[in-house]
């Protein structure tokens, strides 16, 4: 029998879910997703994230260059300042894609044909920064969803770039989400050299308070060589 004050296990929000993404985000919303918060998502695509959310809780601005009625860059977005609470930003991952699965939802061929790896981070790079721009500060986060790759037979471990970038950018790491798909992953190639990837992360970046960076600093806070 569990002690007065201590939660179940089944109510505890987990890092790691096996699930899709509108999973995720309804138990990443338990924890970070306060009714009331202006809220951004910036690459909404068709809406799969929300499916769980009820959108009218929260002040909801979504965008797409290619799938909303808000066709903003977000590498260009048309909010002031200190707006936001929450941005999410979940970029297309793939570089040089071919055909695949999730195309409908993402239409990833469509942005990132011809694009390299660095290229995709130059991506995240470019739109994290204009994420910054237009959360409040200090307090607002950036969810930031991203998939480890292979380019040229080489792991590519885009989830550490990315704390990278949310380093430099003022950032800190305040919490990290494991996704693990449902369905058996496709392999492309007959021989396999790799470990196929069956999981993507959501960062949970945050621009520190005052009190958060003096509390920060007491411990080795740094960037990740890879």
């Amino acid at each position: 029998m569990l002690e007065r004050g201590w939660l179940s296990v089944t109510n505890f929000v987990l890092t790691s879910i096996t699930g899709n993404n509108d999973d995720l985000i309804s138990c990443v919303a338990k924890l970070y997703l306060k009714k009331r918060v202006i809220v951004a998502d910036v690459t909404y695509g068709r809406g799969v994230f929300w499916k769980k959310i009820n959108l009218k809780s929260i002040n909801f601005y979504p965008s797409d260059l290619l799938t909303c009625k808000n066709k903003y860059d977000f590498r260009n977005l048309p909010y002031p300042n200190n707006k936001m609470n929450i941005v999410v930003f979940d970029p297309p991952y793939c570089h040089n894609p071919g055909k695949m699965i999730v195309d409908p939802n993402y239409r990833n061929a469509e942005t990132t044909k011809g694009m390299y790896h660095a290229d995709i981070i130059k991506f995240y790079y470019d739109g994290m920064k204009e994420a910054k721009r237009v959360l409040k500060n200090p307090g607002g986060m950036l969810w930031v969803k991203c998939k480890d790759e292979i380019e040229s037979g080489y792991q590519r471990w885009s989830h550490i770039e990315i704390y990278n970038i949310a380093k430099d950018l003022g950032f800190y790491a305040k919490d990290l989400f494991v996704l693990t798909q449902k369905i058996t992953p496709i392999v492309q190639f007959k021989k396999q050299q790799h470990s196929r990837k069956n999981h993507s992360y959501l960062w949970i970046f945050k621009l520190p308070t005052i009190q958060e960076l003096k509390e920060l600093g007491r411990g080795n806070y740094e960037r990740v060589n890879i």
